[in-house]
């Protein structure tokens, strides 16, 4: 039967080709790492199909199982160096950051004490009135403006004294009618303590005299 030479040159030629997969896998990034599994995975089950019309299956199929797995290892282990080095990427990256803000605060710093320095160095200024202007290239112009301003100024306060005058005027007002309310209130009370006895008003009964024994005597019997 041929079936035997045909199981021993099998585990040889998978061997080659995990020999050549550990050797390349050093270099491999991860979209190659993801296309030699699929490779390995399509072989493999390629030889499932193969073992499977032979007449001893079970031990084609151990053999291609074992080979797939020594063929996987060295992609596992490229990929754990590939996890690693992308790693110490984003590490190095984030490094970077930090001190590059580091250096940028540092900038911040020292210029913001450099331009204290010389703010301390220059002398005093006069100080400056609030509200005053600088006259511009044209005199007369400038005149109006400021006329102007004056006026509008002044118009604005006589708004808010005319304002205020008549909010007090206001509150006068209330009271003085307030006052006025509660004289007539305490009138009208003083009117109704003080009034006569109306028409409708019975005057009270007169109090009748004690009759004596005499006259009670003197009554006629029935």
């Amino acid at each position: 039967m041929t079936f035997r030479p045909v199981l021993v040159l099998l585990p040889m030629a998978l061997s080659g080709m995990a020999a050549s997969t550990a050797v390349c896998a050093a270099e491999m990034t991860r979209a190659e790492i993801g296309a030699a599994r699929a490779r390995i995975e399509q072989t493999y089950q390629a030889k499932v199909r193969e073992c499977n019309q032979r007449f001893v299956v079970t031990g084609c199929l151990e053999d291609a199982r074992d080979e797939r797995i020594r063929q996987l290892r060295p992609l596992d282990h490229a990929e754990h160096q590939v996890n690693a080095e992308e790693r110490q990427r984003r590490s190095a990256a984030a490094r970077e950051r930090v001190q590059q803000n580091e250096r940028e605060a540092a900038k911040d710093e020292a210029r913001r004490k450099t331009e204290s320095v010389r703010e301390a160095a220059q002398p005093a200024s006069a100080p400056t009135v609030p509200g005053a202007r600088t006259p511009r290239a044209n005199p007369e112009l400038h005149q109006r403006r400021e006329a102007k301003l004056d006026a509008e100024a002044k118009a604005e306060a006589a708004k808010r004294r005319e304002a205020a005058a008549e909010r007090r005027q206001k509150a006068l007002d209330r009271q003085r009618k307030a006052g006025e309310q509660q004289l007539r209130s305490a009138g009208k009370a003083a009117s109704a303590a003080s009034a006569p006895v109306g028409k409708n008003t019975k005057p009270p009964a007169a109090h009748l005299p004690t009759p004596s024994a005499s006259d009670i005597r003197a009554l006629p019997k029935p």
